[in-house]
């Protein structure tokens, strides 16, 4: 008989266990950001391959006032916290293996290089839910695209952000 009684199954659950720890850290951190507050933006879910959060209408969003619509400025504020969330949550997967303290200090550098939003229809609606998944992550950049929708799944505008880390 083995002295390591351990099998797959224990470290699978070890993995298992420091994900739900990195995903909740990662969603207490987003949630308080002083910038997602105001805005309202809460994540909804995380995963490696999707990070989605809403947020509702509320008059401090409004960026059209006779037609009580979304700011297009939250709408890529919006877009661009996602898709930095997501490309956090990507680069830190790839990184595995590395040290943990490089890891860290890696994550803490990553920062919006490029940007694009294409706005396709006006923000209207109670709820919004913007959603990104990545597109590709190198050595020092990763590639996000995401969405936002309002609650009856019009599309509002996509994006594709590239983030440095």
């Amino acid at each position: 008989m083995s002295e390591h009684p351990h099998t797959s199954h224990d470290s699978d659950a070890e993995a298992e266990a420091k994900a739900r720890v990195l995903k909740e850290r990662m969603q207490m951190g987003f949630n308080m950001i002083p910038f997602n507050q105001v805005i309202g933006l809460q994540i909804t879910d995380i995963s490696l391959e999707r990070v989605a959060a809403e947020f509702t209408m509320k008059p401090q969003l409004i960026g059209n006032m006779t037609h009580q619509i979304l700011h297009g400025g939250v709408i890529a504020t919006a877009l661009d916290t996602i898709g930095g969330a997501m490309a956090m949550s990507a680069v830190y997967a790839a990184m595995k293996g590395m040290p943990k303290e490089e890891r860290t200090m890696r994550i803490l550098k990553l920062a919006t290089l490029d940007m694009r939003v294409d706005y396709l229809k006006p923000g209207r609606g109670k709820l919004f839910t913007v959603s990104s998944t990545v597109l590709r992550v190198g050595k020092k950049v990763c590639v996000t695209r995401m969405e936002l929708e309002n609650e009856d799944k019009e599309l509002i505008a996509v994006g594709t952000a590239t983030y440095m880390y």
